[in-house]
């Protein structure tokens, strides 16, 4: 009888911290996507499209991420046009009309193909794993002491056209190149 008891508990502490981790993720990806709401509001460039009928397009792999962004974003607007947010299903899938591209520390395999099909230009490229930038990211999410900050390249973000604010420069850890 303890035994079971003891189960019933310890099975009960597993789920409740298993929901908590989900909560975590979750808010953690809201807090995200409203980043990207400002890297794209305090940047300029061709980079989008001055088209008024189109919209602000952010994409990702991680349906956790979308999720939480189009709950955060609904409702918001970019240089007059709505944000929408945009679940890529596979790696094959066009991503021509993503501003904004997502790519969460599960999405490894799927940036590299991105990378190998070189089929991204003139699209703002945000990750969360440590060699994002290194491999052609513009910008990387990391988390200290539970709180949410980010390293920039602003040479990688002027190759694609994009020029990012001094305001937000300053909040974040810029990248530097090592020069050979």
């Amino acid at each position: 009888m303890k035994i079971k008891h003891y189960f019933i508990i310890v099975l009960t502490a597993l789920c409740l911290f298993g929901i908590e981790r989900c909560l975590a993720s979750e808010r953690e990806y809201a807090i995200k996507s409203g980043f990207l709401f400002n890297f794209a509001r305090y940047s300029h460039g061709h980079w989008y499209s001055d088209h008024p009928k189109q919209s602000y397009v952010i994409c990702g792999f991680s349906p956790e991420f979308v999720d939480a962004a189009k709950k955060t974003l609904s409702e918001q607007e970019l240089f007059g046009k709505k944000v929408i947010v945009r679940l890529v299903k596979a790696k094959e899938e066009e991503l021509t009309g993503c501003n904004t591209l997502f790519v969460s520390r599960n999405d490894v395999i799927e940036w590299a193909h991105i990378l190998e099909s070189k089929q991204i230009s003139n699209t703002m490229l945000v990750g969360e794993f440590d060699p994002f930038i290194e491999s052609g990211g513009h910008i990387r999410f990391y988390v200290i002491s539970g709180k949410v900050r980010f390293e920039i390249d602003p040479e990688g973000l002027k190759k694609a056209g994009i020029e990012m604010s001094s305001k937000v420069l300053r909040m974040g850890r810029i990248y530097k190149r090592v020069r050979k």
